[in-house]
């Protein structure tokens, strides 16, 4: 054996690898090494490449055939060591220190995450199946009839419904917060008034006189009604205590706009007609049912996508997960990899992006470290959880689901066989396995929550 070696696992799944080699084994290399050097030497009295190995020695100097005997040697000494070691390799290792006589190699090499996971089975929650209900169905179709709508210019008062054009600024008024025992107020200074916050400056912004899209329960579409092209109107009112948008609850703001134009709108009938200039569809009720039908798809996606993300967190909680260093790293080099493809698509150089952001890629690098251990940490729990129950994909449930997949390209058999060609390698047929596995994960889930 030409290799001592000697390993240690710390606590953050790295193994401490120290590799001595034998000065036999070194010396040998160094003989290689001077007749590679040899073959491009002109040393007087010799031909190219006979030149003895202490002349070279001579010539090159020891320590230096010996540094560059031991800079050939580090990948192969590495990949013995992991074999007669049988350390299984998670990601990129690093050569931590060389000590060239005795020849000892220092690498640490990081390990495979481990994931214990609690006792997920006890947990309890009930799992609704998703509902469409006729409201849904209703806005849906009431889309349908915006895209076909008639628009034209009114010459009128602006009405309910409307399309208006107008221009002006909304702001919030400052929050004034009287202090308890003050007999008198301060004078106010510049530094010290507070500035108002703008909710639109525009030129010309076009909104429809709708009081359930504009500012849900304030009087900004009733202040509009009734006004003309060219009038101008200063309003005030108070967002609701309880608005969606909590920053602007209770505030109150202060408008002053001009109407540009008014334009009405005329929706077609939700009828036969509606329908066939949608798609293929011959009446309305089709339209209707495949609308119900695409909503409850995507309701279930929805809520398939929820309980596996709220199952993650309770498989977190309760889980004991340990990961080297590296691991991060690497899912930090997706991250940047995946913005770097953003950014290319964009039209942009990379290095054009970040000078324009005023960053380097390690500031980005940190950025993203929060949400690399966060997502890592998911992923883990998860690939855990479908390990512990035994959640395989086997090759009917790919051609199931590809044979579904192709119900969406109709009867064209050239077309068919194509995609069903597609849909078997590469890209897509991961795509199509983890679709197939994560849908067995959420059957999974929901029975361990309803206790089966």
């Amino acid at each position: 054996m030409t290799l001592t070696i000697h390993t240690e696992e710390d606590d953050q799944r790295q193994m401490a690898v120290t590799v001595e080699v034998a000065e036999e084994r070194v010396q040998k290399a160094m003989r290689n090494t001077a007749r590679k050097l040899a073959k491009d030497a002109y040393i007087p009295g010799f031909r190219k490449g006979k030149a003895p190995y202490q002349v070279i020695l001579r010539r090159v100097g020891e320590e230096t055939l010996r540094a560059e005997t031991i800079e050939d040697m580090v990948q192969v000494i590495f990949e013995e060591a992991l074999e007669q070691s049988a350390i299984e390799m998670y990601a990129q290792p690093s050569l931590d220190a060389v000590e060239q006589n005795p020849l000892v190699f220092k690498f640490t090499v990081p390990l495979a995450p481990v994931v214990t996971l609690g006792d997920y089975r006890e947990l309890r929650r009930e799992v609704a199946e998703p509902e469409v209900t006729e409201e849904a169905v209703a806005q849906a179709l009431k889309k349908i009839q915006e895209r076909h709508q008639i628009v034209e210019p009114a010459e009128r008062p602006v009405e309910q419904g409307d399309l208006v054009s107008i221009s002006g600024k909304g702001i919030l008024l400052p929050v004034v917060k009287e202090e308890e025992g003050a007999e008198e107020e301060p004078e106010a200074t510049e530094t010290e008034s507070p500035e108002e916050e703008t909710l639109f400056d525009e030129e010309q912004t076009e909104l429809l006189m709708d009081s359930d899209v504009i500012f849900p329960g304030t009087p900004f579409v009733e202040n509009l009604i009734g006004m003309s092209a060219g009038d101008q109107k200063s309003f005030n009112f108070n967002f609701p205590q309880d608005f969606d948008d909590e920053s602007l609850a209770g505030r109150e703001a202060a408008f002053d706009v001009t109407v540009l134009d008014v334009k009405s709108r005329t929706l077609p009938e939700l009828d036969d007609d509606l329908a066939k200039q949608e798609g293929s569809y011959e009446t309305a009720e089709e339209l209707r049912a495949s609308l119900r039908e695409d909503l409850q798809k995507q309701a279930e996606s929805e809520a398939k996508n929820q309980l596996i993300e709220s199952m993650i967190d309770d498989l977190l909680a309760d889980a004991e997960v340990l990961y080297p260093p590296a691991a991060v790293e690497q899912e930090i080099d997706t991250m940047v990899d995946s913005l770097k493809g953003q950014i290319t698509r964009s039209g942009w150089e990379w290095a054009d992006y970040l000078r324009m952001q005023g960053l380097d890629e390690h500031s980005i690098r940190h950025e993203f470290e929060d949400t690399a251990v966060e997502r890592m940490q998911r992923q883990l729990v998860l690939r855990q959880f479908i390990m512990d129950e035994k959640l395989t994909v086997n090759a009917e449930d790919i051609d199931q689901r590809i044979e579904e997949r192709l119900e969406d390209f109709g009867d064209n058999p050239e077309l068919r066989d194509s995609m069903r060609q597609y849909f078997q390698a590469g890209y897509a047929f991961d795509m199509i396995s983890s679709e197939v596995l994560m849908d067995k994960a959420y059957e999974r889930m929901k029975a361990v929550l309803s206790g089966d």
